[in-house]
C-alpha cells in the first residue's frame, strides 16, 4: 500500500482529532466511490481534495474555509453526499458550520451558519452525527472564561439552524470540567455522546430519538490519560463500541442496548489516534503506537474467537526494516546483518565490527531493505559524521542509479533525521527493482560513501516509520 501526497500544511491539527472525521466516500450515484478529504491547509484555511478509484491521484486543493482558528474541524457525510464541517472561528471563538452541497461531482460552498457565539466564550473540538431522523447533532467543548464543558444541539432544518439560534448555549452534558473531548455515535433510535473528563473518567449520556431529555451521565472507565484518543462505532447489529487509550494501555467497551461489556484490553502498550470499525460485528481497531523517537507506526488489532490478536503493522512501507547490512570494502567478512539493532532503539548498536562505524571509508555502504518500496528513512545516530560524503542509489535492474532524496541530501551529518526518499508512491522510480544484496532478495536504498569521514558515524535506529501524528479512518 503506497501513500499519496495530497497537499502540504502548516496548522496545528490538519487533520483533526481521533474524535472527529475528515475523509468520506459518496456512497450512490453515478459518483458513487468518489473519496474527499477536509483538512487544514494553513492554520486558518480548510480546504478540500477529492479522488475517484484507483486513487492514485487527487485533485488540487479547493478552499472552503478561510476564518478557522487553528484548532481542529470535524465533517459528517449525508446520504446526498452533501458535507457539513464544524469548525472554530478565529477572531470570535464562535462555533461555525459550513454546508457543503455536493451536486454534478462536486461540493459548492453554502454560506456559513453559527451554531454558538457570546463574547465570553471559545467553543472547541467539535464532533458532528446525522441521526436517522436527518436531524443534525453538535456536540463540542464550551470555555466561558474558565468554566469548561461540553455542550450538544441539533439542526432539524438541515443545519440552516441550531437548536434556538446563535445565542443558545445548548445542552450541558458534562458539567464542569477540565480538557474534555465528546464524540457522538448513532445507535438504532438512539445518539450517545460519549465524553472524557479531567483525563481520569470516560463517561456516556444518551437520548432517544423520540425524547427531549438525556439520561443521567454513566461511567464507564476511570484512570489515567482519558483525553482526545477516543473513538466509536456501531455494528451492524446495533453493538455500541467505544475505543479508549488510558492508563498506558488501549481498552474497548461495548453496549449491547441494555448493558456494558467487560473492558477488553486491545493493546497493552500506550496508544494514540485510535480508529474503530466492525466487520461482520467483530471490533477492528487500528491505532498508531512509538516504536522509537519520532516513530509512529500504524497498528491493527481485532477480535477473533474472544480475543484481541497481537497488533500488526498495517503499512508495509512505513515498518521497521526486512533487512538492513552495513558493508565494510576492506573486513574479511564484507556484510553485517544488522536487522535487529537498526530495529531496537538501543543505542549506539549499528555498526561494522572491522571499522567500529556505520560506515567509514570509500565504497562502504549501508543498504537498507524492504519487501515492499518504501519512501522515507528514520535515522537516529548516537555519533553524528563528518567530512564524508554519501552517494544514494536504488537498482534498476541493471545498475545502481544515483539520486539525491526529496529531504535533500544526507551524509549521517545530523543525530535524528527524517529521509523523505521520494515525495510520496506517486514519484517512486519506475525502474526500481529488486535485486540481491548479500544473497538477500529486497527492494534497496543503498547509501554509499563517495568521500571518507573523519568522524565516522554509528547508529542507534533505523527504520522506514515516520512521525505519524493523526490517523483518520475512511467514513462511507
Amino acid at each position: 500500500m503506497l501513500h499519496r501526497l495530497i497537499s502540504t500544511t502548516t496548522a496545528a491539527s490538519p487533520a483533526g482529532l481521533p474524535t472527529q472525521d475528515h475523509l468520506f466516500r459518496v456512497t450512490s450515484g453515478p459518483f458513487a466511490g468518489r473519496l474527499i478529504a477536509l483538512y487544514a491547509r494553513t492554520p486558518s484555511i480548510i480546504a478540500w481534495s477529492c479522488s475517484d478509484s484507483p486513487y492514485t491521484s487527487w485533485a488540487a486543493p479547493a478552499d472552503i474555509i478561510s476564518d478557522a482558528s487553528d484548532d481542529s474541524a470535524a465533517a459528517v457525510m449525508d446520504g446526498q453526499g452533501n458535507l457539513y464541517v464544524a469548525y472554530t472561528q478565529v477572531t470570535t471563538g464562535a462555533l461555525v458550520c459550513v454546508k457543503l452541497t455536493f451536486a454534478s461531482g462536486t461540493w459548492a460552498t453554502q454560506s456559513p451558519v453559527t451554531v454558538y457565539d457570546s463574547s465570553t466564550s471559545a467553543n472547541r473540538n467539535p464532533s458532528l452525527q446525522i441521526d436517522s431522523y436527518d436531524r443534525i447533532w453538535i456536540a463540542w467543548t464550551r470555555d466561558d472564561a474558565g468554566s469548561i464543558t461540553i455542550r450538544v444541539k441539533k439542526s432539524t432544518d438541515g443545519g440552516l439552524t441550531f437548536g434556538a439560534g446563535s445565542a443558545d448555549a445548548g445542552t450541558d452534558l458534562s458539567g464542569t470540567t477540565t480538557d474534555p473531548y465528546a464524540r457522538l455515535a448513532a445507535r438504532a433510535g438512539y445518539l450517545h455522546c460519549l465524553f472524557t473528563a479531567g483525563g481520569t473518567l470516560l463517561k456516556n449520556r444518551s437520548i432517544s430519538l423520540d425524547s427531549a431529555l438525556w439520561t443521567s451521565a454513566e461511567t464507564l472507565y476511570t484512570g489515567t490519560g482519558l483525553g482526545r484518543d477516543l473513538a466509536a462505532a456501531v455494528a451492524s447489529d446495533g453493538m455500541l463500541g467505544v475505543l479508549f487509550a488510558a492508563d498506558g494501555a488501549l481498552f474497548l467497551k461495548e453496549f449491547d442496548g441494555a448493558t456494558w461489556g467487560a473492558l477488553q484490553t486491545v493493546s497493552t502498550n500506550p496508544a494514540v489516534s485510535p480508529s474503530l470499525s466492525y466487520i461482520n460485528n467483530a471490533p477492528h481497531a487500528q491505532f498508531l503506537q512509538a516504536i522509537g523517537t519520532l516513530q509512529n507506526q500504524l497498528l491493527e488489532s481485532h477480535r477473533s474467537e474472544g480475543d484481541f490478536t497481537p497488533p500488526a503493522g498495517v503499512l508495509s512501507q512505513c515498518a521497521p526494516l526486512e533487512t538492513l547490512f552495513c558493508f565494510d570494502a576492506d573486513a574479511g567478512v564484507a556484510f553485517a546483518d544488522l536487522t535487529s539493532a537498526a530495529a531496537s532503539a538501543t543505542g549506539a548498536d549499528i555498526f561494522h565490527s572491522a571499522s567500529g562505524a556505520l560506515v567509514a571509508h570509500i565504497d562502504d555502504a549501508v543498504y537498507f531493505g524492504a519487501e515492499d518500496q518504501f519512501t522515507f528513512l528514520r535515522i537516529l545516530l548516537s555519533t553524528v559524521g563528518s567530512g564524508g560524503v554519501i552517494a544514494w542509489s536504488y537498482w534498476n535492474g541493471a545498475e545502481w542509479m544515483t539520486f539525491v532524496p526529496a529531504s535533500g541530501g544526507y551524509h549521517f551529518d545530523a543525530a535524528n533525521a527524517g529521509i523523505r526518499l521520494f515525495s510520496d508512491g506517486g514519484t517512486l522510480p519506475a525502474d526500481w527493482q529488486k535485486t540481491l544484496v548479500n544473497n538477500t532478495n529486497r527492494y534497496w536504498i543503498r547509501a554509499a560513501v563517495i568521500a571518507a569521514f573523519t568522524t565516522p558515524p554509528i547508529g542507534s535506529q533505523i527504520t522506514a516509520v515516520p512521525n505519524l501524528t493523526t490517523f483518520i479512518p475512511l467514513r462511507a
